[in-house]
């Protein structure tokens, strides 16, 4: 049996930020490593679902890179600015 294990970041639905990637998505699921059916390569004991909120594909990370977004402070990307400017 599985010990269960100490998550305390977004919930189902919530928005999330994944430190890994430095993106914002809203999280689908935590699942322990053990539940999964394909090779995950996560070091941690629980994979984070997580999608883009306007839609688009499903990514994962090792759910220990899953932040409230409010917890972080993101910076926008400086090659997002326009040329002109």
């Amino acid at each position: 049996m599985k010990e269960p294990i100490a998550y305390k970041g977004p919930k189902v639905g919530q928005g999330a930020y994944d430190a890994a990637t430095g993106r914002m998505g809203v999280l689908q699921d935590i699942c322990h490593v053990d539940d999964l059916a394909f090779d995950h390569k996560m070091p941690g004991p629980c994979v984070a679902f997580l999608r883009p909120a306007e839609g688009g594909q499903e990514w994962l990370t090792d759910a220990g890179n899953v932040a409230y977004p409010k917890e972080v402070n993101v910076d926008p990307d400086p090659g997002d600015e326009a040329s002109w400017s």
